[in-house]
């Protein structure tokens, strides 16, 4: 499993050094207490098939997430596998509205995920970049 993920990201964020568990994270230009981001992870899923690992994920999301509300849900291919984009909307720290952008496919039994988290009040001035960021996104 290669560590090497590439993507343009929107003008102005920063590439970081990610956390344990992440292989790769953007930062966009500081604004209040929350700054909106593009992490991409990546995990073994074993033996589960994409949808199984797709329901899951739901499953974890509405436990997880406070307020966890999907908005969207589609099919996709990426990288010429099947895959898929959800839009959701949660509570996040101190009360704050967020929204999830979020891609994920599944190549070689590893899931690939690409998270967009921005400030619902944000998501308008965003939502066009983070959506080219993610047409460029090369799952490794």
């Amino acid at each position: 499993m290669s560590d090497q993920t590439t993507m343009t990201i929107p003008e102005g964020w920063e590439s970081v050094e990610p956390p344990e568990g992440v292989r790769f994270l953007a930062l966009a230009p500081a604004s209040g207490t929350f700054r909106s981001n593009l992490t991409v992870t990546a995990q073994t899923n074993g033996e589960l098939g994409f949808r199984d690992w797709q329901v899951g994920s739901e499953m974890a999301f509405t436990e997880m997430m406070p307020g966890y509300t999907p908005i969207d849900l589609e099919r996709l291919t990426i990288a010429g596998q099947e895959a898929g984009r959800r839009l959701a909307m949660y509570d996040g720290p101190g009360g704050s509205a967020l929204t999830m952008e979020q891609w994920f496919v599944a190549i070689d039994g590893v899931g690939h995920t690409l998270t967009a988290t921005v400030l619902t009040s944000d998501y308008a001035t965003w939502a066009a970049q983070i959506d080219a960021a993610a047409a460029t996104w090369s799952p490794a």
